[in-house]
């Protein structure tokens, strides 16, 4: 009994760690991120990247999780902050456990926002 109680684990266990997997379109994330961590220079790269798993992910069913954060992470850094928000946004409401951290980094960029308005007006 136990040895097919166990049995049947470990092919669930595969069946379903396979299907998993395909669950999101991950498309090439892994080897992109690597690359851009390794040369920042390829920063562009690895948006298009981001932006292309967005895209095939919306039309397929569900944005991998952390996706949308990374995405508006990366407008963030370049100063799109509007932008920015409206990703963190998309992955709050897509992930609900990522909502604390969403709102901290929304609350950054309107505050970054904030700043750059009044920079702008002092001068």
């Amino acid at each position: 009994m136990k040895r097919g109680f166990f049995l049947f684990f470990i092919l669930s266990y595969f069946v379903f760690s396979g299907c998993a997997s395909q669950m999101y379109a991950w498309k090439n994330y892994e080897s992109s991120l690597y690359k851009y961590y390794k040369d920042p220079t390829q920063k562009e790269r690895f948006i298009k990247n981001l932006e292309k798993i967005i895209k095939k992910s919306e039309r397929k069913g569900k944005v991998p999780p952390g996706i949308y954060a990374e995405y508006g992470y990366m407008l963030y850094e370049s100063q799109r902050y509007p932008d920015a928000i409206v990703y963190f946004q998309k992955e709050k409401n897509l992930w609900p456990e990522s909502q604390c951290f969403m709102n901290k980094m929304i609350e950054n960029a309107e505050r970054m926002m904030d700043n750059t308005f009044a920079v702008v007006v002092e001068e």
